[in-house]
């Protein structure tokens, strides 16, 4: 039986949608500064304190006059064979469905775009290196590059996400690298690494990168034509 992790409101994960998160446990990529790592290698510990799918369904029918979309989210949400099915489910419910991934999985995106009844309304995709670099984190750069090219081919809203990352492990050749690969129409969203409750303990030592460090990054993208914004900035 799934179990998953929900947070019952979120008024910032899908832009414009008052939606509940749906957290699909298992990653396939490993990226160091991932601050879900409960769920990227779930433990026994995790898996018991994740909710049973079925019950988070059943809240999610009952507040069907609160909420107006459901984030499906992860670890990585492609890699579970049940995905097809809560899409259609939560649409069947009358949400709007976003689907957050990592790109790694452009067969499965490919089958949900085919039918109405699986297509998400709406796709974030992580830009996390450059694509010739996906192999660290355990991805493929044919794989991110086909999924690039389904999403912005399917006719379905999409944003694209960075997270600036300390010690230089982003760099600007990184950036306009995926920038060569996106539109220029769908908004890029750039954040700051913040360390806490790393994959990589190591991690949790780095501290964020500088405001200005970011904002070189965004404005890289931004010199290539790219719709930028920049958000997680202490104000």
């Amino acid at each position: 039986m799934l179990r998953a992790g929900l947070q019952k409101t979120s008024l910032v994960d899908y832009p414009g949608t008052v939606a509940a998160v749906v957290f699909l446990p298992a990653c396939n990529f490993r990226c160091p500064w991932c601050h879900n790592g409960s769920l990227v290698e779930p433990s026994e510990a995790t898996e018991d304190s994740l909710i049973p799918i079925e019950t988070i369904n059943g809240l999610l029918q009952k507040r069907r006059t609160v909420l107006e979309g459901v984030v499906i989210t992860g670890g990585e949400p492609t890699l579970r064979q049940e995905l097809p099915e809560l899409i259609r489910l939560y649409k069947s419910l009358g949400y709007k469905v976003k689907l957050d991934t990592n790109g790694s999985k452009p067969d499965v995106l490919a089958a949900l775009f085919t039918h109405e009844a699986t297509r998400p309304d709406y796709i974030a995709l992580d830009l996390k290196l450059a694509p010739h670099r996906y192999p660290e984190l355990g991805g493929s750069e044919g794989a991110l590059i086909k999924s690039i090219d389904l999403i912005q081919t399917s006719g379905i809203d999409h944003e694209y996400r960075t997270i600036a990352l300390p010690q230089g492990h982003l760099t600007e050749k990184d950036i306009e690298s995926l920038a060569h690969h996106i539109d220029e129409r769908s908004p890029w969203f750039f954040s700051p690494f913040k360390p806490g409750n790393c994959l990589d303990p190591s991690w949790d030592f780095f501290p964020s990168p500088s405001t200005e460090a970011l904002e070189r990054l965004a404005n890289v993208a931004r010199s290539l034509g790219k719709t930028v914004y920049v958000r997680g900035l202490k104000k």
